[in-house]
């Protein structure tokens, strides 16, 4: 619906109705368009960011379903962000949904699009929707075929761009058009990115050196799945992406990790966050750690077959090149399921000055923790500076080892203890009497032997704490009461961190 010939005091009030469907809570949106068309039609033109989930169309018809999406976003003429998923999407399809996304009244105001069909975008389609799209600072799309990244330089703005490539099939013996001409000159055509996400890569995929050669600004890097980095085993041009780096990540690397440790050891000057899970190198990691770990702030390794204890050791020993620099010391330590290490080697760690400057630390699900009962009284007393800890998922944890360790641990602000099912309410009785001045943030997910009155009690008198994670199916009335009135956020986990 359409207001003309309006007043002042009416777009006033058009403005105040406005700015309180921006405030509403997402779980009450849908209620407005009950009320009134015109409600309905202001608050689709209060809306900046929208999801959409389609529908499966028949193989028959899929431009209904396109046009249905046109019609749809012809409706929002300010938005910001858009995500749509589609299920069952047949071949070609995607092209079209891209299309209508980039047809949208408000495509040139798009500055987060997530495109998440089954089957692949072309990079025709791309090509051909990118003008549109040229505010774009974020891209997420499921797969591009055949792998292109051409239609990159058509984003002037990009900074963070995510390819599944999950539904792309590509032929390891052909070439890809981005090859051609792809020389180093060529490197001076930089691209914006500054966060790149890929999964699925393999060895033979080809391209990926024409994106690799622009890709000089980087400082967040993610791999995932991928079994190379394209191009063939010996491509050098990889390696050109990582001086600038700040955070690198490789999930489910096995088969490459090895070489991007190597020449991340190399090559990343800069970095200073490093995440290694489930397959990784044991000696390019160590040697990485010799070189590179000194400017480490943040170390995240789920390595059950690949972390030992010398490690560990490399981690806390000074750097070959001199002395440590202590506004470059590691501040965050996060291990997962590493089952090879003991407590000798955290010890070493701890009595380092390494050690002494950690202020978050993690072992989930580290059976050392388990087998030996002193060792976190030990770290706790060593890292005088920790305020952060996460012990989930060690399920024999204990009431008395939790004690003992916060008698020497004051200062924490973040406490997980998500899936320690041997907790009771005694834990939650020495955190109250340790921490209960300081605590912001307790996870007590799935950890049923702590009973509901324990936590209503904690809540009540942990002075500072303003998030606790706990299921909503054991929230208790009287709980939600203590937080109303505290202003307390209890139920989900924390939004997760991160760009894609």
């Amino acid at each position: 619906m359409e207001f003309t010939d309006q007043s002042p005091t009416e777009c006033s009030v058009l403005r105040l109705d406005e700015e309180v469907f921006r405030l509403l809570p997402p779980a009450a949106a849908p209620a407005v368009s009950l009320v009134s068309r015109r409600w309905l039609s202001l608050l689709r033109a209060s809306t900046s960011s929208l999801t959409l989930r389609l529908p499966a169309s028949p193989d028959a018809a899929p431009a209904a379903g396109t046009a249905t999406l046109a019609a749809l976003l012809s409706h929002y003429p300010f938005l910001s962000a858009l995500t749509v998923v589609s299920a069952a999407t047949p071949a070609g399809d995607a092209d079209a949904v891209l299309l209508a996304v980039a047809a949208a009244p408000a495509a040139a105001r798009f500055s987060t699009l997530r495109l998440l069909p089954d089957s692949a975008v072309s990079p025709a389609a791309l090509v051909a929707a990118c003008p549109a799209l040229s505010g774009l600072t974020s891209l997420h799309l499921t797969a591009v075929r055949p792998l292109s990244f051409r239609w990159l330089e058509l984003l002037p703005r990009l900074k963070s761009f995510a390819l599944v490539n999950s539904a792309a099939s590509v032929d390891y013996a052909g070439s890809s058009s981005d090859d051609a001409g792809g020389g180093e000159a060529e490197a001076a055509g930089a691209l914006p990115l500054e966060r790149l996400s890929l999964c699925g890569i393999r060895s033979g995929d080809r391209g990926l050196g024409w994106l690799w050669r622009r890709c000089g600004s980087l400082k967040w890097l993610q791999l995932r799945a991928c079994d190379g980095t394209g191009d063939g085993p010996a491509s050098l041009a990889f390696a050109g992406c990582l001086a600038g780096l700040l955070a690198l990540e490789l999930r489910a690397c096995r088969s490459v990790a090895d070489r991007v440790l190597l020449l991340a050891a190399d090559h990343c000057h800069a970095l200073t966050s490093l995440l290694v899970y489930d397959g990784g190198s044991s000696e390019a990691l160590h040697r990485f750690i010799q070189q590179r770990a000194a400017g480490l702030h943040t170390l995240d390794l789920r390595l059950p077959l690949d972390l030992h204890n010398d490690h560990l050791l490399a981690i806390g020993a000074e750097p070959i090149h001199g002395g440590r620099d202590p506004k470059h010391s590691l501040v965050a330590l996060r291990l997962q399921s590493c089952v090879l290490i003991t407590g000798d080697g955290l010890r070493s760690l701890a009595r380092t000055a390494t050690g002494a400057s950690i202020e978050e630390l993690a072992l989930v699900s580290c059976d050392v923790v388990e087998r030996e009962p002193g060792l976190l009284t030990f770290l706790s007393q060593s890292m005088r500076r920790l305020r952060r800890l996460d012990l989930s998922y060690n399920e024999t944890l204990s009431d008395k080892v939790i004690g003992a360790m916060l008698s020497s641990c004051r200062n924490l602000i973040d406490i997980r203890l998500r899936g320690c099912r041997g907790l009771t309410g005694g834990s939650l009785v020495s955190l109250l009497r340790h921490c209960g001045q300081s605590l912001e943030i307790l996870d007590l997910s799935r950890c049923p032997s702590i009973a509901v009155g324990n936590v209503e009690l904690f809540a009540q008198r942990a002075t500072r704490l303003n998030h606790m994670i706990i299921e909503e199916s054991v929230i208790s009335e009287e709980l939600k009461a203590i937080a109303q009135k505290k202003g307390l956020k209890i139920g989900s986990l924390l939004p997760c961190e991160g760009p894609f």
